[in-house]
């Protein structure tokens, strides 16, 4: 069994006290300015910083600054902290780590490149101030550092998740990703110890913070990253319930267990709020961009349309817009087209006696640009008395409402000279149903028929709906116990043909055709 001792990162080395640049090392004289107490002792013998001082302490950094290691503290005075509630812990410490940086950092630093502060967040100094609070005494040499005093505090900017996890009307989305919230082990830092009886390795481990929700590939993106730019839509709780009851419907999941049932529906719904309000970009005036990505990958059309009615607030690491509602559109967001291709070998199952070939055509065919991915399959009998047929797996359709096409090419796309080579097909849609049984839905229709010369789409049902979803959603494919295989899809699509015996003897029809996709296609929801 692994020791998990946890050390954090600031503690696996000390730093010599050095200087951050030349401008330091030709400022002082450090013969002259021979340092005889800590920055932390600094600050306890400054009865104007005894507030500062008791913060510190309250927020547990004082065997950090009475360390060796190198830091620089800007220290407000007693006066600038007069509002600050010392019974309001997480706030004492966003004060101090706003006020402390690494290393030396002088006013005769490079302006420019600003100082990293411990929370991460960059600050400049200006004159005769930085990061906007005022300098009133400077450059105090300490064993382990500079100290700096300001009369008034350094402001503080929230980033993105902070945001929403300190006001009250945004708990909604602050509770829902804080149930992801947990400790991993971070194998680079930590230090291997030796091994236990069972030959494992044991670790001095350091534990990192870890959110799947925030993801870089499956998530929304690491939001509380200083040193990356975001913009975020962040909406209030009103918006968030309004959210959740638009979109909770589309995720009515079907388990034995009603309690299981509620809980991925909540999950999903949840997730489906929070898919596409993060964009890796900073988005000051939305009118001016044609069109966004989200992190995700949703391509907003409509930039204008989703931030209306928000209202813009910088964040230390890109921007909010607090919003009073979600202004998706569902076919662009958490509800998009589904379309499965006919040549995917996965979820795809040839009928009895059919033979199924797939087929690929060169760039400069004259339908190469309408074949979607310039490949399709050819759907053909092993024998003349059966109709041929292929059913389609279709993963991740929700509990809503669909326009459901099949799109087929023409005899003549490898063979000119096939200029009369059409069929009729039909479809039978299986899916579950709210009783948790599959059942089925089967669509005929005389004009279902393929064109020789031309692609044909043909719009098998409209406004579908489906009373059960049947969703993967990127936590469960983040978990590294889940694979393909674990997956069940629920939903399909047959497509035989339905050619009687009359028409193929006389050689009216054939029992063949070449399909390239099925596309769903959602209704789109016209919210309130």
């Amino acid at each position: 069994m692994k020791t998990l001792n946890i050390i954090p990162a600031f503690l696996v080395a000390a730093l010599s006290l050095t200087s951050c640049s030349d401008d330091w090392d030709n400022h002082y004289d450090r013969s002259e300015t021979a340092a005889t107490e800590s920055v932390l002792d600094m600050v306890k013998g400054n009865p104007d910083l005894s507030t500062f001082a008791r913060m510190i302490e309250i927020a547990g950094y004082s065997d950090l600054l009475g360390s060796s290691q190198t830091f620089t503290v800007f220290a407000p005075t007693n006066e600038a902290l007069a509002g600050v509630s010392l019974e309001n812990t997480d706030e004492v410490k966003r004060i101090v780590a706003n006020h402390i940086s690494r290393f030396n950092n002088s006013t005769a630093s490079d302006a420019a490149q600003g100082v990293k502060m411990y929370n991460g967040k960059r600050f400049f100094f200006d004159g005769n101030s930085f990061g906007g609070a005022t300098l009133d005494d400077t450059d105090n040499i300490a064993t382990n550092g500079i100290l700096h005093i300001v009369s008034t505090q350094i402001p503080y900017v929230y980033n993105l998740r902070e945001y929403f996890d300190t006001h009250d009307n945004t708990s909604a989305i602050a509770e829902f990703i804080a149930r992801f919230d947990e400790k991993q082990l971070d194998l680079e830092s930590s230090v291997a110890i030796g091994v236990d009886e069972k030959g494992q390795t044991v670790y001095d481990s350091v534990l990192i913070d870890y959110n799947p929700v925030f993801d870089r590939y499956h998530g929304i993106g690491d939001i509380a990253n200083e040193d990356s730019v975001f913009t975020m839509i962040i909406p209030d709780n009103v918006a968030w319930q309004k959210a959740y009851d638009r979109i909770s419907p589309y995720f009515n999941v079907y388990n034995d267990d009603q309690a299981v049932a509620d809980s991925i529906r909540d999950v999903q719904t949840s997730l489906a709020i929070i898919s596409d309000l993060v964009y890796r970009q900073e988005v000051e005036d939305p009118a001016a961009f044609p069109k966004l990505m989200s992190t995700t990958g949703s391509e907003i059309f409509d930039v204008p349309a989703l931030f209306a009615g928000t209202t813009r607030i910088k964040a230390s690491n890109g921007w909010i817009y607090a919003a009073p509602r979600v202004n998706y559109d569902n076919t662009e967001t958490w509800n998009k087209e589904i379309e499965v291709e006919g040549e995917t070998q996965t979820g795809r199952t040839p009928g009895a006696g059919t033979t199924i070939n797939v087929r690929s055509v060169d760039s400069d065919n004259p339908f190469a640009d309408v074949i979607s991915e310039m490949r399709y399959i050819e759907v053909s009998s092993t024998s003349p008395s059966r109709q041929p047929g292929v059913t389609i797996s279709i993963p991740d359709v929700l509990s809503g409402q669909y326009d459901i096409y099949a799109s087929f090419v023409p005899a003549n796309v490898l063979d000119a000279t096939a200029v009369n080579d059409s069929t009729r097909v039909s479809f039978t849609i299986s899916y579950m149903g709210a009783n948790g049984r599959s059942t089925t839905s089967r669509f005929t229709n005389s004009d279902f028929i393929t064109r020789p010369t031309e692609m044909t789409l043909i719009k098998v049902a409209e406004g579908f709906s489906f009373p059960v979803s049947n969703y993967y959603d990127p936590l469960w494919w983040m978990d590294e116990t889940h694979s393909s295989l674990d997956q069940t899809v629920t939903t399909s699509v047959y497509v035989t043909t339905n050619v009687s015996n009359t028409e193929f003897n006389r050689g009216v029809m054939t029992r063949r055709f070449r399909l390239d996709r099925i596309i769903f296609v959602p209704v789109k929801d016209l919210a309130d």
